[in-house]
């Protein structure tokens, strides 16, 4: 399940049994950390926890802390310094990450604008717009007379640019809408961050809140019930379009989120394609993967994975030129393409293939290449650095022979 729509269902669960909650949400990081900025744990009365932001080494000692903002109904700001703490300390808590790890912890109320935020980028929908939040946790006015803003105040700004608050006077909002939107013009979306408000620095975390990576799987046969298991373990939104139209696929695939019986000339007016969608092939059937192919090239699906040895998918691409002059394979297609689908990790049975290709899909949401952490230079959470971008690029260019 993702974990979002687990945390939210247990929100829910506690708030109709009439219990009160904490959210503890990792803020910001320095060095090393094993989750990144944005991870969430629920903790309700009674000491019971949704979700995870470490390892583990944390956990237990954030639940302590939860209880205690639970009693007294403010947030706090917890920060664990595994390079300055004493050793016995560290040894106590699990901790040998060398970093700085900051944690807001803080109480949740019935009617919190911020679990809505939450429920809504996991109910489902074909394409939930995005929702950008910003969470003050620290702000020390210079001036003893300014007024502070509250730790744990949040800005909510939606795709079409519309503002909501909680916690936040409207000066306040206006104030770090602009420092938001700032951002996001200079290509930065996430991340804890320091705005200067009356002379004084707020820090802040922005997130941007996206739904499930939704996969569209083409292809019902018993190898995809891997796949389906896999992606839904991760929280994706599972499809599978079964171009065969066979009614037993309902019952195989009811793990999955939608089933959808079409044969691939329908496949179009049936099925939804997003710039976020990832797309598998995975038909066996050539006639049906020539016409889903077809479909999945004019989509702007983001990834377009097809099963099969690379000469089969270079057969099909030639076939697709020769039986419609309009056809083009732009170089950009070529980039989205991936024959055969899946990381070189030696796969052979169904669901080592599976482990393959989903491990594909997430470097590609990554923008990474999928290779070996010890040969990674600096964080493991960073971005790609330029050499893997041209090689990424170099990648993208698959080598198919279109007649």
């Amino acid at each position: 399940m993702n974990e979002v729509r687990a945390l939210v269902e247990a929100f829910d669960a506690a708030n109709a049994a009439g219990g009160r909650c904490v959210l503890a949400t990792v803020v910001s990081v320095e060095g090393s950390s094993y989750r990144r900025p944005g991870a969430r744990m629920l903790v309700c009365e009674g000491g019971t926890s949704t979700g995870t932001i470490s390892a583990g080494c944390l956990e237990g000692d954030v639940i302590e802390h939860a209880k205690r903002v639970i009693r007294a109904g403010e947030a706090v700001l917890v920060e664990y310094d595994t390079a300055s703490t004493s050793d016995e300390m560290a040894w106590g808590l699990g901790l040998g990450c060398n970093g700085i790890v900051r944690v807001l912890v803080e109480p949740l109320t019935p009617d919190s604008l911020y679990v809505e935020a939450l429920r809504r980028s996991c109910e489902g929908q074909t394409d939930p717009a995005p929702v950008q939040v910003t969470t003050v946790y620290q702000h020390a006015p210079s001036n003893p007379t300014a007024a502070r803003i509250e730790t744990g105040a949040r800005l909510f700004i939606g795709e079409g640019g519309e503002v909501g608050r909680e916690k936040l006077s409207g000066e306040a909002a206006a104030l770090l809408a602009a420092e938001v939107r700032a951002l996001s013009f200079g290509g930065a979306t996430s991340g804890a961050h320091i705005f200067d408000a009356d002379g004084a620095g707020v820090k802040v975390f922005v997130e941007t809140l996206l739904p499930p990576v939704p996969l569209v799987i083409f292809g019902a046969g018993h190898d995809a019930l891997p796949v389906v298991e896999l992606a839904r373990g991760l929280g994706w939104q599972t499809e599978v379009v079964d171009p065969q139209a066979r009614p037993a696929s309902l019952s195989r695939f009811a793990a999955a989120d939608r089933v959808m019986l079409a044969r691939p000339v329908d496949v179009a007016a049936h099925v939804t394609v997003t710039p976020r969608t990832l797309a598998l092939l995975m038909s066996h059937n050539y006639s049906h993967d020539l016409e889903l192919l077809k479909f999945l090239l004019a989509s702007p699906a983001r990834y377009v994975g097809v099963m099969g040895p690379r000469k089969r998918t270079e057969r099909l691409l030639s076939d697709l030129a020769a039986g419609d002059e309009a056809f083009r394979l732009r170089q950009e297609d070529r980039g989205r393409i991936y024959s055969p689908a899946g990381l070189d990790i030696g796969a052979n049975s169904p669901a080592e293939i599976a482990l393959s290709i989903i491990a594909e899909m997430r470097a590609v949401l990554d923008g990474r290449r999928g290779g070996m952490l010890r040969e990674r230079r600096g964080s493991i959470h960073g971005g790609p650095s330029e050499g893997e971008r041209v090689t990424m690029a170099e990648e993208h260019a698959m080598p198919v022979a279109v007649a």
